[in-house]
């Protein structure tokens, strides 16, 4: 009862303050120089622009052989390039076709890349990534829902060349006590 009172009266505190003139007026001029200006970090996921072929290697917990995937994927800017968006298809072999889309964009606060994956398997992440200029590798975390339930992932990509990435990645339940999947894969720039 306490806590709510409180609660209420902070409400009603903050609600006085808008309305006697605390909040800066905005106008036209102000909304335009609030614009921050766009992070120069956002030019290194430059080298993800294009269109690219992807071939995986898949290890399912629970299954003796190795699936193969095939796939391809559009990767652009949108958002007045604020953000890098993929649009991917992949046929996984017995397991099917699926489709997904994933979004990068520079977070200043926390100085690192944040990642959203959304795919038509059902599954949804988000994650933070780094990116290590010596030796031209991506370094990601994610967590996220899957049919399994939680996950929990990391995985690296690996710049090969200006037209060739090699990755992994390695998916556990949301407490990282049980591996669902390894993924390993090559991605050629067309």
């Amino acid at each position: 009862m306490i806590r709510r009172t409180l609660s209420l009266a902070c409400l009603a505190s903050v609600a006085a303050l808008v309305l006697t003139g605390c909040m800066k007026k905005l106008d036209i001029q102000t909304m335009k120089e609030m614009k921050p200006e766009r992070p120069a970090e956002l030019d290194l996921l430059n080298m993800m622009v294009g269109d690219w072929t992807n071939t995986a290697e898949i290890r399912i917990r629970g299954l003796d052989e190795v699936l193969r995937g095939t796939g391809k994927s559009h990767t652009a800017w949108e958002a007045d390039g604020w953000c890098l968006v993929e649009r991917s298809e992949f046929d996984m072999g017995e397991l099917g076709k699926m489709s997904g889309i994933g979004i990068w964009t520079w977070d200043p606060k926390i100085k690192k890349y944040r990642n959203w994956w959304f795919d038509s398997r059902g599954e949804s992440s988000a994650g933070t990534a780094t990116y290590d200029e010596e030796t031209r590798t991506w370094r990601m975390k994610s967590r996220g829902r899957s049919p399994h339930g939680r996950t929990t992932g990391r995985g690296t990509v690996t710049r090969v060349d200006d037209d060739t990435m090699e990755w992994n990645w390695t998916e556990w339940d949301g407490l990282k006590l049980i591996k669902f999947a390894e993924y390993s894969g090559t991605s050629r720039r067309k």
